[in-house]
């Protein structure tokens, strides 16, 4: 038998921690995230998160709205008219494809996804920006805000949901 003192169990669960996190496939790409597609149906999302998302009660909130993934709490999905739209992340440790992430710096954005990025002012922050990259079909696309610098919230999916300002609208 072979024996671990405290320091190589601690590495060990890091790395269990870190391939556990890699297998999940949560890097978002400008069509989706891990399993998941944008333009899925609420119950295709269902069956693919094992979760119980609903329409909302109200007919007048089924229009657009957003469901929250239980195992996920950096990642939301916005839906419109019963289909997976947008997916928004709000918070470090769900990188792009291109490997950015909330918390990096508008300078590193910039470098990573070069010409391809339109840079634009923020609506409501003075010293932010949108950051957007449109796919080369024109149906997808992703977009960083900004302020200050750094990276505060991302999200991916449709190019017209991508480009709401305020969420769904």
């Amino acid at each position: 038998m072979v024996s671990c003192g405290p320091r190589a169990l601690g590495v060990l669960a890091i790395v269990s921690v870190g391939a556990s996190l890699a297998s999940d496939g949560w890097i978002i790409r400008q069509d989706g995230i891990g399993p998941i597609r944008i333009g899925m149906s609420v119950s295709q999302l269902n069956t693919a998160l094992h979760e119980k998302f609903a329409m909302p009660e109200k007919k007048e909130d089924q229009g657009c709205f957003y469901v929250h993934p239980s195992k996920h709490s950096a990642v939301s999905f916005m839906i419109e008219d019963g289909r997976l739209v947008r997916i928004d992340v709000d918070k470090a440790g769900v990188l792009t494809v291109e490997g950015v992430q909330v918390g990096d710096s508008e300078k590193h954005v910039v470098q990573v996804y070069g010409p391809s990025l339109k840079v634009e002012e923020h609506a409501y922050t003075p010293e932010g920006h949108y950051l957007t990259v449109r796919s080369k079909d024109g149906r997808y696309g992703i977009r960083f805000e900004t302020e200050k610098g750094k990276v505060q919230t991302f999200y991916a999916g449709r190019f017209k949901a991508v480009k709401y300002i305020e969420g769904c609208q």
